[in-house]
């Protein structure tokens, strides 16, 4: 009966892995067909239209209307890049998730042409996998917004395997924010759900500072045991409600 069991579940397990697979594979099909044809396409475009602004002379109406309307074009352009980068999402499973950051950094240092640096301290941890692919989300949001908006020439991302939380730091030398990107609030939102919470320090033309903190017991495959600090304040708050 039992071993009837473990077969239909390991027979449902296979259909949802090869489910899984297959839309990930169309996923990156619809990647691939838009960059090398859309966006490949717009580039060229923008480029001639260059080209036509470069032969007017600098200080006519005309070139300075197709210059206001090419940077337009370089906003729809990086925009259709970082939608790219979120159809072709990683399967984040196990350890594999610094390593699936670490080619979004590398993927927006060669868009953007700033520096990208990356850390991971702690010692590593298995990470379950829908907690990974939308830590994965998250952080790839606030990388893109570093590299995009903040006119930084350095973005740096650190990973710390905590006992009690996976935090990402976000990091970035630009000009700095008056006020949080309006994806901000829904991300925050997304964190709620991993245990955790989502954090933004900027100061200006000093660089901005999102922190991610997931709960490992939500995120970790084998949640760590807590340290001697926490275990020492669960004793202590145990012996208060005694007394």
């Amino acid at each position: 009966m039992l071993g009837s069991v473990f077969l239909v579940c390991l027979r449902r397990l296979r259909r949802d892995y090869a489910s899984h697979v297959r839309l990930l594979s169309e996923r990156e099909r619809v990647a691939t067909g838009l960059h090398d044809t859309l966006l490949q396409s717009m580039q060229g475009m923008i480029l001639r239209f260059q080209g036509v602004s470069d032969r007017l002379p600098h200080d006519s109406a005309e070139r300075a209307t197709i210059e206001h309307i090419l940077d337009q074009a370089d906003e729809v352009l990086a925009e259709g890049r970082h939608q790219i980068l979120a159809l072709r999402i990683p399967v984040v499973y196990g350890d594999n998730l610094a390593q699936a950051l670490a080619a979004v950094g590398q993927s927006l240092r060669e868009n953007f042409h700033a520096r990208f640096s990356m850390l991971v301290t702690g010692d590593v941890a298995q990470v379950n996998g829908d907690r990974g692919e939308e830590i994965y989300s998250i952080t790839r949001e606030a990388l893109y917004n570093a590299f995009r908006h903040a006119q930084a020439d350095h973005v740096e991302l650190e990973l710390v395997y905590g006992c009690e939380f996976l935090t990402v730091y976000v990091r970035d030398n630009g000009r700095g924010m008056a006020q949080p990107p309006r994806s901000f609030a829904a991300l925050r939102e997304r964190a709620a759900i991993l245990g955790g919470t989502l954090d933004l320090m900027s100061l200006p033309e000093r660089g901005t500072e999102v922190i991610l903190r997931a709960s490992g017991r939500i995120c970790y495959q084998v949640p760590r045991p807590l340290g001697w600090q926490h275990r020492l304040a669960a004793w202590l708050s145990r012996t208060e409600q005694r007394s």
